[in-house]
């Protein structure tokens, strides 16, 4: 019976999404549905305290203010600068453009938390630079569309905190977790690159026109006007990194100082336009209302869920079966993968983790080993075809050819894969961070 209702509740989910329905209204709407059919319609009440609470939490607390650091970074655009001065520091490294997107994003991701943001806002300044210097469509959108995933990996993780959230596993240890598969990923992408300019030449096709009288100009910039544009950011990311590891602050103390220290830099280097405070100001109101209306949709459905006792039901069903867990786990990473195609990774957790957590947890998987492994996952989907958001937000950020964006990323399709293969034999890549943190 538990497995037929779970299935029923899938396939609901399904038909509700296909037909259009944003994903937070349809979350909300069969949980509460679930209520007064299968439970009692007098517990509706619990639902507006529920979302109270959650919206009044610490914890939700630090998304607006993760997205408002990054808000202020992109929209004062340094994040473009920092692209440019690391191009022109770095130009004497093979395939040196790809490299600075891909070291540009990483940075980024450090402030950002998001791959769709990260893909797309450091996508138009690397992208149409590395066309111009005859790099192929497909190398160009693709190393982009890929190092773009770093957002969701490297600390702070809007992907991690929903986890937390959903597991109530430490969000400071999700964090750690993602840092050293996340720089791993990083350096991974870093050497197929640098393999691949050595072995294939047509990766880059140098134009026959030569450097217009601006473009050599650049180069002249002084040292000290680079400095100055790359040491605040960096610093932040060293600031917050260290807090958090020290545990000087919580998490949530660490998204105010974060954005407090981002609105700062852009204030002392003149960037606080009144335009930059607009766009700041409503893509934090819209992103972080998306986000919290995901939040309360999932927390119905999750409360449903757990009234009725499913997830634990059918944790018991996997594990009386007693399965190989590591054919659960492939499993579960395959429904990820699949579902990452066609949905964002908030929505995925919502959805999948109160059914996957608590068996996955009781055949001996680490929580925070986990979570860095499921979220690898989701990185995976969002550069998957047909549906992989990092490749539509680029093709509409860039004018890229959908086609050509996705040829480029089949290689770190499998590079981000092989991370994942990494992890389960060297679990320690993403435990000995937090169990460090913990000891000291």
């Amino acid at each position: 019976m538990e497995l037929l209702l779970t299935i029923g509740i899938f396939i609901v989910l399904i038909l509700i999404f296909f037909i259009g329905t944003p994903i937070s209204l349809g979350l909300g709407f069969l949980g509460v549905t679930g209520i007064m059919i299968f439970l009692n319609p007098r517990l509706l009440p619990q639902v507006a305290t529920l979302a109270f609470n959650q919206s009044t939490s610490t914890t939700v607390i630090m998304i607006p203010m993760f997205i408002l650091m990054a808000e202020f970074l992109s929209n004062s655009n340094m994040a473009g600068d920092l692209f440019e001065v690391l191009s022109r520091r770095l130009k004497k490294l093979p395939a040196n453009l790809a490299l600075v997107s891909v070291i540009t994003s990483s940075i980024f991701s450090a402030v950002c938390g998001s791959a769709p943001a990260t893909a797309a806002t450091i996508g138009k300044i690397s992208i149409p630079t590395m066309l111009k210097k005859g790099y192929s469509q497909k190398i160009a959108a693709g190393t982009q569309a890929a190092a773009g995933n770093l957002g969701i990996l490297i600390p702070p993780s809007i992907n991690f905190i929903m986890y937390g959230m959903i597991t109530e596993t430490s969000i400071i240890s999700l964090f750690m977790s993602g840092v050293f598969p996340g720089i791993m990923i990083g350096l991974m992408m870093i050497l197929y690159l640098v393999i691949r300019n050595k072995l294939d030449p047509k990766m880059i096709v140098t134009p026959k026109e030569p450097e217009t009288s601006s473009e050599t100009g650049v180069v002249k910039i002084s040292v000290g006007a680079d400095i100055i544009t790359v040491v605040p950011i960096v610093s932040l990311v060293v600031f917050i990194f260290v807090i958090l590891y020290s545990g000087a602050a919580t998490a949530t103390e660490s998204a105010a100082l974060g954005a407090l220290g981002a609105g700062i830099i852009v204030f002392m280097q003149r960037r606080m336009t009144k335009t930059c405070i607009q766009k700041t100001l409503l893509g934090t109101a819209s992103i972080s209302c998306m986000i919290m209306f995901l939040i309360f949709g999932g927390l119905i459905l999750a409360m449903f869920l757990t009234m009725m006792g499913l997830p634990q039901q059918l944790a018991a069903i996997v594990l009386d079966a007693s399965p190989n867990p590591w054919v659960t786990f492939v499993i579960v990473n395959i429904i990820f993968l699949i579902l990452g195609m066609f949905l964002e990774p908030l929505s995925i957790m919502l959805i999948v983790l109160p059914f996957v957590f608590p068996f996955m947890v009781g055949m001996g998987f680490d929580p925070i080993w986990l979570g860095a492994v499921l979220t690898i996952n989701c990185a995976i989907g969002m550069i998957t075809p047909p549906m992989g958001m990092n490749l539509f937000v680029l093709k509409s950020a860039t004018g890229v050819p959908i086609g050509d964006i996705i040829i480029g990323v089949i290689p770190y399709i499998i590079i981000f894969t092989l991370a994942i293969v990494l992890l389960c034999i060297f679990p320690g890549i993403a435990t000995w961070l937090p169990s460090t943190m913990r000891a000291f």
